[in-house]
């Protein structure tokens, strides 16, 4: 054979293999765009509503073959194909694609005992709902002041068809009239959360954080000394799959640049366009303090932003857990602080965001000082949502962090408020 024939057959080769490729890498990151919607996610009858992939033809033509699998799931877990009783369902939605890759969705239903017509119905801001939900009405009376948050996030836009709404009913069927008001942590959406959690551990689908790992100088050096740990938490910006990215900015971007702790220093991502979750970043820590000769009385959290944010969830979700908390530029619910107020905090925030309000740490920290606490507050005139820029390279703040232990009275060390 002529070498022109063969440099044009590896030549035809190389460019197929590089189609493939490309294709592939295409379809991946598409994967993570697909949104499945069904037509109504409350509803009364029997038989489940009918759903598809958002642009279903389009997608159908452009990553071509594309299998979907809906399967449903009651409130215990249970395989079903029909919603024979009023309440919660689960719908989780298998998209295969080309090249073997496979997405997941999770997406709550919910069924009413009769027809309710959403679109006829005048919902007040007095925070009611129409009859025939399914919802004790002690409940819903009970848990006003949450009915009149979702109304005024139009949980209840669309006649009936917001997912949200459906997540929000069956959060309140699930609740009891003894329960208190809901806080974030009890709330319709945490129950969701929680929920979805469960079954997804039954499925082996339960999210994992994938982690970066700094250990400190001398860890090898002797194998039987137990170490204090920080769990830092990104902001939104380092989301996605690429776990070198958490090393630009933050704690984690203060060690890289050579910031020696004696402490172990674990650093997870959250994948690109999912929130945080407490459930899974607990199951992180049990995985983590087994991996690693941790110090279970010695372990810190601290956050930036929508980690700041959930720094002060993790800890109000795990008050036992932690020795001490660092929050910077986070929201939070005030009205449950006292979860919190025998932590050792030091918040930060700087004046100038415009971002996350500078109310909601002050707010906080006031309400934690209410139940009993004594909180720490720093507010950098000068900074804006970057505060942890500053607070990060405080020698100040690894001092007093590391001085504190779980269950013991806090130690205030010099350079704190």
């Amino acid at each position: 054979m002529r070498p022109a024939i063969i440099g044009f057959i590896v030549g035809v080769a190389v460019m197929l293999l590089v189609l493939v490729i490309f294709q592939r890498a295409v379809i991946k990151v598409s994967a993570d765009d697909l949104e499945y919607h069904f037509g109504t996610y409350v509803f009364s009858d029997t038989q489940f509503p009918w759903g598809d992939l958002v642009q279903g033809r389009v997608v159908r033509r452009t990553l071509f073959p594309v299998k979907v699998t809906v399967t449903f799931y009651d409130a215990h877990y249970q395989v079903v194909t029909q919603a024979d009783k009023p309440g919660r369902y689960g719908a989780v939605v298998r998209i295969g694609l080309n090249g073997g890759v496979v997405t997941y969705r999770y997406i709550t239903l919910y069924r009413t005992p009769v027809k309710v017509y959403w679109w006829e119905t005048s919902i007040p801001v007095t925070a009611q709902v129409p009859n025939g939900t399914g919802v004790d009405p002690a409940v819903l009376s009970i848990q006003a002041p949450e009915i009149g948050e979702a109304i005024k996030n139009d949980f209840f836009a669309d006649g009936g068809v917001s997912p949200n709404l459906a997540i929000l009913l069956a959060g309140l069927s699930e609740t009891s009239p003894t329960d208190p008001p809901a806080v974030m942590r009890t709330n319709a959406d945490a129950r969701d959360a929680d929920w979805w959690f469960g079954l997804r551990q039954e499925l082996g689908l339960t999210d994992h954080y994938p982690y970066l790992v700094d250990l400190p100088s001398g860890y090898d050096a002797d194998p039987g000394k137990r170490w204090p740990l920080i769990l830092y938490l990104h902001f939104g910006t380092d989301r996605g799959k690429d776990l070198q990215i958490v090393r630009r900015d933050g704690l984690a971007g203060a060690v890289a640049r050579g910031r020696q702790l004696p402490v172990i220093v674990i650093s997870p991502q959250c994948p690109w366009g999912q929130d945080w979750s407490t459930r899974v970043l607990s199951q992180l820590l049990d995985e983590v303090s087994a991996k690693y000769r941790v110090d279970p009385d010695r372990i810190y959290l601290t956050g930036a932003s929508t980690g700041g944010d959930t720094t002060w969830e993790l800890a109000l979700a795990h008050p036992e857990r932690f020795a001490a908390i660092v929050p910077i530029a986070g929201e939070s619910d005030f009205a449950d602080a006292a979860r919190i107020k025998d932590i050792p905090i030091w918040a930060f925030h700087g004046e100038k965001d415009n971002t996350v309000p500078l109310s909601e740490t002050i707010g906080m920290v006031d309400a934690v000082r209410q139940a009993g606490g004594h909180p720490h507050l720093t507010l950098f005139p000068n900074d804006e949502h970057d505060a942890w820029d500053h607070a990060y390279s405080m020698d100040s703040l690894y001092v007093w962090l590391l001085a504190q232990k779980r269950g013991q009275p806090e130690v205030v060390t010099p350079g704190v408020p």
